[in-house]
Parts: C-alpha cells; sequence; structure tokens
C-alpha cells in the first residue's frame, strides 16, 4: 500500500512541478501587453494654484 501511496504522490508532484510553470508562462506569453505607439498625457497642475506657494522661490 505504501509503495503505491508514493508512486501517485511521486507523480502527482511531478505533473504539477511541469504543468504550473507552463500554465505562468503560457499566462504571461498570452496577456496583452499596452500599446507602444500611444501618444503620452500631459499631467497639468490645477487651475488654482497660485496663493499655495508651489512653484515659487
Amino acid at each position: 500500500m505504501k509503495r503505491a501511496h508514493r508512486t501517485a504522490h511521486a507523480r502527482i508532484w511531478t505533473v504539477l512541478g511541469i504543468a504550473l510553470p507552463l500554465a505562468f508562462f503560457a499566462i504571461l506569453a498570452l496577456r496583452q501587453t499596452p500599446p507602444a505607439d500611444r501618444p503620452a498625457l500631459l499631467i497639468e497642475a490645477p487651475a488654482g494654484n497660485a496663493g499655495t506657494g508651489e512653484g515659487q522661490q
């Protein structure tokens, strides 16, 4: 009985050791990347910041 248990345990861990990294890399390969040609967005300061002292020296 113990030998069958050890054999099954070894097979299960072998399958998991191969299948999990393959699934992980497949997910990374199929993941969509954002387009590189998208124009950058300019982040502007709010309009009413004249009295806050930011940008003044």
